[in-house]
């Protein structure tokens, strides 16, 4: 699949199935977000642009509590690196 095509997000919810950073997966919670280029500027639902989060953390990144600085490919599996409220660096494995 193209990083650049657009993605059918209720499909992409359910494809990734919970959140990428507390691992919630109560699909009705669930959000699509455009973490590298934001909707506002112009951003797409593609690949390479959207994450899935749960509301609660939906909301905290864009309250600039939680900052994503990249999610990426690695031979374990997508993964998210994301700072946190007090500005610690987490990596995750997205499964």
């Amino acid at each position: 699949m193209k990083q650049n095509k657009l993605i059918d997000k209720k499909a992409y919810k359910k494809n990734c199935g919970k959140c990428a950073i507390c691992g919630l997966d109560l699909y009705e919670t669930l959000d699509v977000h455009r973490w590298k280029i934001e909707g506002k500027d112009g951003g797409k639902y593609t690949k390479s642009n959207s994450v899935v989060l749960c509301a609660n953390h939906h909301r905290m990144v864009h309250a600039e509590i939680i900052k994503i600085d990249g999610v990426y490919q690695s031979t374990a599996g997508p993964v998210i690196i994301y700072f946190d409220e007090n500005g610690e660096e987490h990596i995750k494995t997205i499964n």
